[in-house]
């Protein structure tokens, strides 16, 4: 059964002999832990560890100094162990639990397997090497047994995971899975930075002055270039073909057609500010061409009479207004207005995380407020959201990972209660 491995996890794997047969070895040994009738000694510990190490190399890929280290930092941890498995065994003795000779057999077996031992030779130099025989190591696996026995019937009974913890994880850990991230039909109405009248004159002014700068021979145009456009292929020569420049936007096409050689073009308005123009050479294949754009800086009040209309909008919105009318209507972008602003569909995924934030709290049909960015202001709707549904495979997952956290909690409660009815005093101190 799937929580029967997490059982495995939990429980130590060795349990330490404990039996009349290792009484005498025992005395000679510095006693760390009480616990009521019974004593744990040193070496005890010592061999968990290095089993523990064996596990990290063996199981979890540790290099040997890693799981030297590793177990070691555990050790208090597998003293804590240790002593609740004693407890266990101790309830189980008293509720005079059974296993057969079959059982036992088995247990070793998966032992084998899971240390990947493939031989009886090979088994028997192990256990030597931890100091035990293989009738002990029998003796300690079926009071393992015992042990889990008890764990199953008192613990296990109470692993049902429901439906509703299913997808209340799912829906808390989300984001962790990227195969299931919701879809959803996006629209949205932007409201641009528009420069004013007086925002404009001042890009007009700069634009007059690296014209004259150019035009007069006082600097060359990829100079004056870099100076008003920071972007790399400001003032650089451009040599496309005639094909590739019918690729090209059409503030190039339109500018680029009929502009003479040797010539500096008119600003021209565009997404990005001014754009200036300038051919170096034609022919009937290639266009040699540069450009720069002088940006065109929006002032304060330009950005806040964007966002009085944004709010204005909004509040038709809040009053009932359609959302794809004021969008046809309202919306600076050009080539979704028309479609009553539908972005189309997009996995929540694929949007910036700024931008998702927004738009994930929304459901089906609402829409957000003003969300502000470097260009403008977007009121984003979802016109439909999808969730994907887990598939099996996935709940069988989850729902043996809940498995694993319910048992150890459940563990951890039985073993307590053990724990406050017992005597037990640790002395792990030289």
């Amino acid at each position: 059964m799937v929580y029967k491995k997490s059982i495995h996890l939990i429980l130590i794997v060795l349990f330490v002999g404990i039996g009349l047969s290792d009484l005498h070895a025992r005395t000679f040994d510095r006693i760390i832990a009480y616990v009521n009738d019974d004593v744990v000694t040193k070496r005890e510990l010592d061999v968990l560890v290095n089993q523990r190490a064996m596990e990290l190399q063996q199981v979890y890929r540790f290099s040997e100094r890693e799981a030297l280290n590793e177990a070691e930092r555990q050790r208090s941890e597998l003293l804590d162990r240790l002593i609740r498995q004693m407890l266990l065994l101790e309830a189980a003795l008293t509720l005079k639990i059974t296993v057969s000779d079959a059982e036992v057999e088995q247990y070793v077996k998966d032992f084998k397997d899971r240390y990947k031992i493939e031989t009886d030779e090979e088994f028997q130099k192990q256990l030597n090497q931890e100091g035990m025989t293989l009738v002990a190591f029998r003796e300690q696996s079926e009071r393992n047994l015992k042990t889990e026995k008890l764990v199953m019937g008192r613990i296990v009974p109470r692993l049902q995971i429901r439906d509703k913890e299913i997808q209340e994880f799912y829906e808390e850990n989300r984001d962790q899975l990227s195969t299931k991230v919701d879809k959803v039909n996006l629209r949205h109405i932007f409201v641009a930075f528009k420069p004013n009248e007086a925002d404009l004159d001042a890009a007009n002014e700069n634009v007059a002055k690296a014209r004259n700068e150019i035009e007069t021979g006082i600097a060359k145009f990829e100079t004056v270039a870099k100076r008003y456009d920071t972007s790399q292929q400001a003032g650089a020569l451009i040599t496309p073909t005639t094909e590739e420049l019918n690729q090209f936007p059409e503030i190039f096409k339109n500018s680029l057609t009929n502009l003479e050689i040797g010539t500096i073009s008119e600003p021209i308005v565009g997404d990005k500010g001014l754009y200036i123009f300038t051919v170096e050479e034609r022919t009937d294949a290639t266009t040699a061409f540069r450009y720069f754009i002088v940006p065109i800086i929006v002032s304060p009040e330009a950005v806040q009479e964007a966002r009085e209309n944004a709010n204005e909008i909004y509040a038709q919105l809040e009053a009932g207004a359609d959302f794809n009318k004021l969008a046809l209507t309202r919306s600076d972008d050009h080539e979704t207005r028309e479609n009553g602003g539908d972005l189309g569909v997009r996995f929540l995924s694929e949007l910036n995380p700024k931008t998702r934030a927004i738009i994930e709290p929304l459901e089906a049909g609402a829409y957000s407020q003003p969300y502000e960015t470097e260009l403008g202001l977007h009121i984003f709707k979802i016109d439909q959201r999808n969730s994907p549904e887990l598939t099996e495979m996935e709940k069988a997952q989850i729902t043996s990972l809940l498995r694993q956290q319910r048992f150890q909690e459940e563990w951890d409660t039985y073993t307590n209660k053990l724990l406050e009815n017992a005597y037990i005093k640790i002395t792990l101190k030289e």
